[in-house]
């Protein structure tokens, strides 16, 4: 999910419209990029908070909560403080500068002397949002514990016990209509966007709804082959319903205010918005279970090349958004399709990191900040 991270941000420089808000623009966008964009961003999220649910339960389960929490805040609050100025600084420069070859104009979010001080906070962290978001839902989660512990051990077991009889057996139903509430209290038809401080609730709810899925998906690890069989069915559901979606939006846009449709002036936009968000969130639990359910079916064993890639997302993601902020300045004159230059941005910006990852990260200390461990490089393991 952080490698997607980076193809969707690097597809952003490929996107012809002006909608997002990105300082380069490429003079040969190309719309096969748009739906790059939108596409991973239905599911790219959402599945990150439940697979970080999942391992959140295993941490608590084998260590206890006081020594979750300080794993976590090692592992995440940590980095995030250490990058976050740092990237700060950096893309104060070159955010300005790739401005400078855009093919159009750069939104007025990244025009530095048209930002204003409420826009700034709402891009405050960057794409390390997710970071401060998911410190948010570390602590809720163990504030929420003994409380927890206070119900009856009856109505506990119950409950768990009704969630592994429900999660393959109409369980989706409820957790499409959960979601399909959250969706429609959002400023736009989709996932707000918001990388400042003060998360606004429907936001943290969102999240919070498929990192307490994951949460639960560990105490009844046994629910989890059932994900296997019907991967495939499941992607092809949420593919579909996405495209149903997409069209809900497009039609809706051409009835009501475009700046409805954008979140810019909020508005429901009636019985559009709402099969909007029905489809939207159906497309977004159909493509979380079927991921699941694919990794499980396919990746179910170690591998150390795999494994490789794991510990390095972490570190690709960190530093990704200058790399494939610079890279297409490169390609500027190259007269290629869009989709083929942002799939030589990604493949480029990928390689470069993983470059510095390995000499730079790994074996040094801040490899075992991130990846838990310092991993001895390639010249000391001969020695």
């Amino acid at each position: 999910m952080m490698m997607l991270g980076l193809v969707r941000h690097a597809a952003v420089s490929y996107v012809p419209t002006v909608f997002f808000e990105w300082p380069y623009r490429d003079a040969q966008a190309d719309m096969l990029a748009y739906w790059v964009v939108v596409f991973i961003r239905v599911f790219h999220l959402p599945v990150f908070f439940a697979i970080a649910g999942f391992f959140a339960a295993y941490l608590v389960e084998k260590r206890g909560t006081r020594e979750f929490l300080r794993q976590r805040w090692s592992r995440i609050g940590v980095p995030f403080l250490v990058a976050w100025p740092v990237l700060a600084v950096t893309m104060f420069f070159i955010v300005p500068f790739a401005a400078q070859f855009s093919s159009t104009p750069p939104n007025a979010a990244y025009n530095l002397s048209e930002l204003t001080s409420a826009r700034a906070l709402e891009h405050l962290f960057m794409h390390l949002w997710f970071l401060y978001d998911l410190m948010i839902l570390y602590v809720a989660a163990s504030a929420l514990r003994p409380v927890a512990a206070r119900i009856p051990a009856g109505v506990r077991a119950w409950a768990m016990d009704f969630f592994e009889r429900r999660v393959h057996r109409g369980g989706i139903a409820v957790l499409v209509l959960v979601t399909g509430i959250i969706l429609y209290r959002m400023e736009s038809w989709a996932i707000d966007y918001y990388a400042g401080p003060f998360p606004p609730p429907r936001l943290l709810a969102l999240y919070g709804l498929f990192f307490g899925f994951g949460w639960m998906l560990l105490r009844r690890r046994e629910t989890l082959e059932g994900f296997k069989r019907p991967a495939w069915v499941f992607l092809a559901a949420g593919t579909l319903c996405f495209f149903l979606y997409r069209h809900s939006l497009e039609i809706g846009c051409t009835l009501v205010s475009e700046r409805t449709c954008t979140g810019v002036g909020g508005g429901s936009g009636g019985e559009h918005h709402l099969w909007a968000v029905i489809f939207l969130a159906l497309s977004m639990w159909f493509m979380a279970y079927g991921l699941i359910g694919l990794f499980l079916r396919y990746m179910d064993g170690p591998s150390p090349r795999w494994r490789y890639m794991a510990d390095a997302s972490y570190w690709i993601y960190i530093v990704h958004v200058p790399f494939v902020m610079l890279l297409p300045l490169l390609l500027a004159t190259v007269p290629l399709a869009g989709i083929v230059k942002l799939a030589l941005v990604s493949v480029a910006a990928t390689g470069l990191i993983l470059v510095t990852y390995h000499y730079l990260v790994r074996p040094t200390f801040i490899g075992k900040q991130l990846n838990g461990r310092r991993y001895r490089s390639a010249a000391r393991r001969r020695g």
